[in-house]
C-alpha cells in the first residue's frame, strides 16, 4: 500500500470515528432532552461521552500495552481499575444535575441507577475498544505478512526473469555468430532485429504486465531471426485465433517456450522437421501450444544448457496461481507444450 492511499485509508479512520462519537452524542442528547433543558442535556452528554471516550482511546493503548504482549494479569487489573474509576465519577457527575422523573425511567434508586448504567456503558465502550484494536493488529499482521511474500515473489520473478534473458541472448548470438563466420549478408540484418528484439527484453520485460499484441509482435520477430541463421527457410508455423486487444500477459513468458523448441527442433539432421506454434484468446482465456520435430539421439545443444520450462513454470506460479494449466509432452519423435491462463 503506497503513502497517499494510507493518508486516505488513515482520514477515513478518523472520519468514521468523529461520525460514530457524534451519533452517540445525538442519541443522547434526543434520549435526555425530554427531560432536561437543552443547555442542560447538552452539558450532561458531554459529562457522559467524554469518559466513554477517553475509555475507549486509552484502552487500545493498553491492549497493545499489555494485552497484545502477553501481559494479561496487568492488563486486566488495569482495566478494572479504570472502569471501577470512571463509573464512581460518572455517577457523581450524573447526581449533580437535576434529579429525572424516576417513575418516567421506572427507577427505584436513582444512585444505584447511575450506577449501574454507567458501569454497563463503561464496559460496553472497553469490550468494543478492545475488540477493535484486536481485529486492527491481526489486519495489520496479515497485511505486513502478505507485503513480505509479495516482496518474496517479485524477488524471486525478477531472479527467473534475469535467468531467462541471458538464455534467450546467448542462443541468438550463436546464430549471429554462425553467420559472421560464413559471412553472411544476412548477419546485419540479423543484428538489427536481435537490437529490436532486446529492447523489448531489457524494457517491457521489466514491467509487471504486457499487451498481448506486443508479445504476439515480438514472437514473428524471433522466427524471422531464426530464419535469416540459413538459407533455406524452416518449416515453422504460428497460427493466431482470437482477439488480442484488451489481453495483458506476464512478459517473457511465451517467447521462452518458442525460442525453446527452435532450439530443440532437429532441423540440422531432419529435413522434414517442423514447428507449429498455435495462440489462441477466447472468453478471458490464452490458449497457447508448441510443439516441434526432434531426435532422440540429440543431446543439448550447449554445454550450459538452458533455463528450461521449469523456470516458466515457477513464474506461472507466481503469476498465475491457480489461473493456469502448464503441460509438457514429449514423445519419441514431437515434444509439445501446452499452455491454458
Amino acid at each position: 500500500m503506497d503513502t497517499q492511499e494510507k493518508v486516505i485509508n488513515r482520514r477515513l479512520q478518523i472520519g468514521l470515528h468523529v461520525a460514530l462519537w457524534v451519533l452517540a452524542f445525538a442519541i443522547h442528547i434526543g434520549f435526555f432532552g425530554r427531560f432536561f433543558s437543552l443547555e442542560v442535556t447538552f452539558l450532561r452528554g458531554l459529562a457522559n461521552i467524554l469518559p466513554l471516550v477517553f475509555i475507549f482511546y486509552l484502552n487500545l493503548f493498553l491492549v497493545n500495552r499489555f494485552w497484545e504482549r502477553g501481559r494479561h494479569v496487568v492488563y486486566i487489573f488495569m482495566v478494572i481499575l479504570l472502569v471501577l474509576s470512571l463509573t464512581v465519577f460518572r455517577t457523581r457527575i450524573n447526581l449533580l444535575f437535576p434529579e429525572m422523573d424516576r417513575a418516567a425511567l421506572f427507577l427505584a434508586n436513582e444512585t444505584f441507577s447511575w450506577r449501574i448504567a454507567a458501569l454497563v456503558t463503561n464496559i460496553g465502550a472497553l469490550l468494543v475498544s478492545a475488540l477493535y484494536q484486536i481485529l486492527q493488529n491481526r489486519k495489520r499482521e496479515e497485511q505486513r505478512s502478505l507485503e513480505v511474500i509479495n516482496r518474496q515473489n517479485e524477488a524471486q520473478l525478477q531472479f527467473l526473469r534475469a535467468q531467462i534473458n541471458p538464455h534467450f541472448l546467448f542462443n541468438t548470438l550463436n546464430n549471429i555468430y554462425a553467420l559472421a563466420v560464413a559471412k553472411s549478408d544476412k548477419t546485419a540484418d540479423m543484428v538489427l532485429r536481435l537490437s529490436n528484439l532486446l529492447r523489448y527484453v531489457v524494457y517491457d520485460g521489466k514491467a509487471e504486465q504486457v499487451a498481448l499484441s506486443r508479445e504476439i509482435e515480438h514472437i514473428n520477430q524471433y522466427i524471422e531471426l531464426f530464419q535469416l541463421r540459413s538459407e533455406r527457410p524452416a518449416n515453422i508455423q504460428f497460427a493466431v485465433g482470437g482477439p488480442a486487444e484488451g489481453y495483458m500477459v506476464e512478459p517473457m513468458i511465451l517467447i521462452p517456450l518458442v525460442e525453446n523448441c527452435m532450439k530443440h527442433c532437429d532441423f540440422d539432421t531432419n529435413d522434414h522437421a517442423f514447428v507449429r506454434i498455435s495462440l489462441k484468446t477466447a472468453k478471458g482465456k490464452l490458449f497457447f501450444q508448441t510443439i516441434n520435430s526432434k531426435s532422440d539421439s540429440d543431446f543439448q545443444k550447449d554445454k550450459v544448457g538452458g533455463v528450461g520450462l521449469e523456470n516458466i513454470r515457477k513464474r506461472l506460479m507466481l503469476k498465475y496461481p491457480e489461473r493456469f494449466s502448464f503441460e509438457i509432452s514429449d514423445k519419441k519423435d514431437t515434444f509439445e507444450v501446452r499452455l491454458e491462463m
